[in-house]
């Protein structure tokens, strides 16, 4: 294999080496989950409330590529939104939430934003959530108060996905590799 043909693989394999480590449980992050009546609609707002977060200069452990950026998302049961920072990492298709028991900023499962009126794209960053304001909206439908106990925050659930799922991801990434790979 030539020199050149193997810097477009070597940056696949990393980009996704860094979005498997993203998905992993962020245990620095819980600390920062502030309830929010609302998140940002727009980017000016979003930038100030990243300002006030202050995320970038929070130490934390979870990734030595990622670094914490500021998230306004909702959360699991899609009844709250949250203002946490996380890693941020590719979302596919769904509203983006933080699960507090798994410490992790992932796609909601229950929330296929591609089909939302307006539709959020088939990728995007995590942290620019705000752009897809229809899944605040689901938080309005489904607002009911969930506690959460102690024993509940210390036991970590990440949503395990099925294999359509994965498969969907899996191609995503390929698409993308391709697409970067096409770029360079």
């Amino acid at each position: 294999m030539e020199e050149k043909s193997r810097i477009p693989l070597l940056l696949t394999f990393m980009c996704i080496c860094s979005e498997v480590s993203s998905l992993s449980s962020c245990e620095e992050s819980a600390s920062t989950v502030r309830h929010v009546d609302r998140c940002p609609t727009d980017s000016e707002s979003w930038e100030m409330a990243a300002k006030n977060k202050n995320c970038d200069t929070i130490k934390q452990n979870c990734s030595n590529i990622h670094y914490f950026q500021y998230h306004c998302v909702i959360n699991a049961w899609m009844n709250e939104t949250l203002e946490v920072c996380a890693p941020n990492r590719i979302i596919f298709g769904y509203c983006t939430e933080y699960n507090v028991m798994g410490r992790v900023i992932q796609e909601n499962y229950l929330a296929d934003c591609t089909k939302h009126d307006p539709p959020c794209p088939e990728f995007y960053n995590s942290a620019e959530a705000y752009k897809y304001q229809s899944c605040y909206q689901l938080v309005k439908k489904n607002h009911q108060t969930i506690e959460y106990s102690n024993e509940d925050i210390k036991k970590p659930v990440v949503h395990v996905m099925s294999t359509s799922e994965m498969l969907r991801g899996g191609i995503a990434v390929i698409f993308l590799s391709i697409l970067h790979a096409c770029v360079l």
